[in-house]
């Protein structure tokens, strides 16, 4: 399992390589194509911020994106241009637990919002993070324990704001 200065390197890659794809428009086009196509646009934006010595490969080991050297992997990408499904997630939680890489990342596109979300997987928590498509800023939205069992991924939904409804109580 790589180090905390190592993953950080590598969501710093990632990050840039992501910067790379927004400001050359290639996610409102890309987005009207096949995954794979995208993955692939995706994968060469963020090939320049890797050492060489580091593969990048597309719809590989289960995932969409997967950068690796050797036995490693330093990083695991799943992604999806809405909302993770349930299976998306557990296919990324199972991934982060058999295979290990060094960071497990898992985004959402979301055409239609000025942010893309954001799941990073640690050792035992997922963490969510916004970041805005036009400045990369990033905000923590929470980071929660990841589930003693994929199958039990409940906790990783993200709590939306529900209205209430009042019962009134009748005589």
């Amino acid at each position: 399992m790589a180090g905390l200065e190592e993953r950080f390197e590598i969501f710093s890659a990632f990050r840039l390589g992501m910067i790379d794809f927004f400001s050359n428009d290639l996610a409102d086009d890309g987005m009207r194509h096949r995954k794979s196509s995208v993955s692939h646009r995706i994968a060469l934006r963020l090939r320049p911020y890797f050492p060489m010595q580091y593969t990048i490969d597309i719809d590989t080991d289960g995932t969409d994106i997967l950068i690796w050297k050797d036995d490693e992997i330093p990083l695991a990408v799943f992604w999806s241009d809405d909302y993770l499904t349930e299976k998306e997630r557990k296919r990324a939680i199972e991934y982060h637990r058999e295979r290990k890489p060094g960071l497990t990342l898992a985004f959402s596109l979301l055409r239609d919002r000025s942010w893309i979300l954001v799941y990073r997987f640690e050792n035992d928590y997922v963490e969510y993070l916004h970041i805005d498509k036009e400045s990369f800023s990033e905000d923590v939205l929470k980071r929660l324990l990841l589930p003693e069992k994929a199958k039990d991924d409940k906790q990783l939904m993200l709590s939306l704001r529900t209205e209430r409804k009042r019962h009134s109580e009748e005589k």
